[in-house]
């Protein structure tokens, strides 16, 4: 359904749309970072080498290399809401699929094919904010989508050791519970998912050409946010991929704690980015906030290399945890870019996300390619973990790492109009 308003009015019925989305949107990403737990298990059950086992981890995140701006182009042309809905019945399609992989081959196009899903609906989320909700209200948004991607990752995290050991380490089984649980999701998302398009919006939407990419990528500050996302993401998903396998060979330690020690630090990213997020609003210093935040990153991911105890483990995964509150203040970089339009914006998202999952894609190949290269899994972890340091060269940077003071989304779309 699509409501069509004259007013610029923010109806309350945004929260329930975006609320929903954002609930699809991180199950997906929970459901992609839960593979270092179940990775023993599928490793053992297909008898996969490290570098297949990179492959795998990094498979999901390819297909938005090369697709994450045609699809930006697909989303303002055909909606957020039917590219939602189509992209959750696909991602249900693909996780089944993936759980009755009978070898190596077909498991990682599923995984593939998933992840092109997930990174699909990314772009529907600028357009989603920019028809419900104001700007002034942005960084608040993606704060709270911080923080529901702590719960749910961090929570997904915890709990899939506590399934796959109740299925009998039987990782089918649980891709296929994953399944139910995005087929559910399809079904919420097509019964409550609303546009909301208002006449300034479609006016704006409508006056813009093929110029498009051209016009978005010629913002500076989105290149340098994109740059600070590859190092931190790279890092992120090499010790989601091999953390857990790293502890159990070198340490003997379970992988329920392994799930318990990034679960940690998932979920205090979600609540440090929601404080960040105050208080870039409040202080206007989000330059400074990044480099004390992508050093901590860095620090903290490489000392989980350097020691097998719990007790140091949960405090070096809790100051990572924090350190995570960089993802709001980097994300909201293109809505706080002066003039940028609706399909600039998606675009600008979808920029984002396609440098993010560069990072996301050579961190696991990068690592099995060091493990089998040094024989140290250890090692590669260690040597992955400064890519984090990008965090704060962007800090050093960028010029919009704080929202506008006092700018609503009625203005921003008076100041589109008159260029």
């Amino acid at each position: 359904m699509v409501m069509t308003e004259t007013s610029d009015q923010a109806p309350a019925y945004r929260w329930v749309v975006m609320g929903v989305w954002l609930t699809a949107s991180v199950s997906g990403f929970m459901i992609m970072s839960t593979l270092g737990i179940l990775l023993p298990a599928i490793s053992e059950d297909l008898d996969l080498s490290p570098t297949q086992q990179g492959l795998l981890g990094s498979a999901a995140f390819w297909g938005n290399l090369a697709l994450a701006i045609p699809l930006s182009w697909w989303t303002s042309r055909y909606g957020p809401k039917i590219l939602t809905t189509v992209t959750l019945l696909l991602g249900t399609v693909f996780l089944f699929m993936q759980g009755w992989a009978p070898v190596f081959a077909v498991l990682l196009f599923g995984r593939l094919a998933f992840g092109v899903t997930v990174i699909a609906r990314q772009p529907a989320r600028a357009f989603l904010m920019q028809q419900w909700f104001p700007q002034r209200e942005v960084l608040l948004v993606n704060s709270i989508s911080n923080a529901m991607f702590g719960l749910v990752v961090g929570g997904g995290l915890a709990a899939a050791p506590f399934i796959l050991n109740a299925l009998g380490d039987d990782w089918r089984t649980t891709l296929n519970l994953f399944g139910g649980l995005f087929a559910v999701l399809t079904i919420l998302w097509a019964a409550l998912g609303r546009e909301r398009v208002t006449t300034d919006f479609r006016r704006l939407a409508a006056s813009q050409d093929t110029s498009i990419l051209k016009g978005t990528l010629r913002h500076r500050d989105l290149w340098i946010g994109g740059l600070g996302f590859v190092g931190a993401t790279t890092a992120w998903s090499a010790f989601l991929s091999f953390f857990p396998t790293m502890m159990l060979t070198d340490h003997q330690v379970s992988l329920r704690w392994s799930g318990s020690v990034l679960a940690l630090g998932i979920f205090m990213g979600g609540i440090s980015g929601l404080g960040f997020g105050w208080a870039v609003t409040v202080t206007n210093r989000g330059n400074a906030i990044l480099l004390v935040l992508g050093a901590m990153m860095a620090a903290s991911f490489a000392g989980m290399t350097l020691t097998g105890s719990i007790p140091m483990l949960l405090v070096l995964t809790f100051i990572n945890g924090i350190a995570w509150g960089f993802w709001p203040i980097l994300y909201s970089v293109p809505f706080h870019l002066p003039g940028i339009r609706p399909r600039e914006l998606a675009m600008g998202i979808a920029f984002i996300m396609m440098m993010s999952s560069i990072g996301t894609t050579l961190g696991p190949l990068v690592t099995g390619l060091l493990q089998e290269a040094t024989a140290d899994l250890r090692l590669a972890l260690f040597i992955v973990s400064f890519g984090a340091l990008s965090v704060s060269i962007s800090g050093m940077f960028l010029k919009t790492s704080s929202p506008p003071r006092q700018e609503t989304a009625p203005a921003a779309a008076a100041q589109a109009s008159d260029e």
